[in-house]
């Protein structure tokens, strides 16, 4: 590979890096509350091993050493970002899967921009939660609660829900501009 190309495929990496650095941040963070950041980039250890390694790989390519006695900080840079991916990827290994989202869509109004999920499903912390919108501007819109056992939502209309499980029925109004829940599920399974 010539000088030339090494440092282009270097310089993308780097550019690929930070972008990837600006989506798990924001997905870690998520002020928007943009569904898209919630699923991709909500794994702030993952984004931290593939962040390190574009910038481990870069440094490589862009930063060539020709000479350590007169480039020690290319050599100490690379040695640190070496330790950086190291780390991360242990954090990685011991703490990866508690980021990752656990998810599944149980209703769609029939306009499309209306989307119960059930965070968790299956599970004594299954829960479900309203997202707002299309494609890449769908937001969360808020949280309906906790139903108990196994549980069917369907939408009679594009602002009501009817969420049936084991102990009740129970429709829930959304907020027709923002598709936020007016009521909620009770704080125990009979409502």
């Amino acid at each position: 590979m010539g000088v030339l190309a090494r440092r282009i495929v270097g310089w993308v990496l780097l550019v690929l890096a930070v972008l990837l650095l600006v989506l798990f941040v924001l997905g870690t963070w998520n002020p928007a509350d943009l569904v898209v950041f919630w699923r991709y980039g909500r794994n702030p250890v993952l984004g931290a091993v593939i962040v390190f390694g574009l910038f481990f790989v870069a440094s490589w390519l862009v930063m060539p050493v020709t000479n350590e006695a007169a480039q020690p900080w290319r050599a100490r840079v690379r040695i640190t970002l070496g330790l950086l991916l190291l780390v991360s990827l242990i954090g990685y290994g011991l703490f990866g899967t508690w980021f990752v989202p656990d998810y599944r869509i149980v209703a769609t109004s029939p306009d499309g921009q209306r989307t119960i999920v059930m965070y968790d499903p299956g599970t004594t912390l299954q829960r479900l939660h309203v997202w707002a919108g299309t494609g890449l501007g769908r937001k969360y819109a808020g949280e309906i609660g906790y139903p108990c056992g196994p549980t069917v939502v369907t939408f009679e209309g594009t602002d009501t829900v009817l969420i049936s499980t084991s102990y009740l029925d129970k429709r829930i109004s959304l907020d027709h501009g923002t598709g936020r829940p007016q009521q909620v599920l009770g704080p125990s399974c009979s409502g």
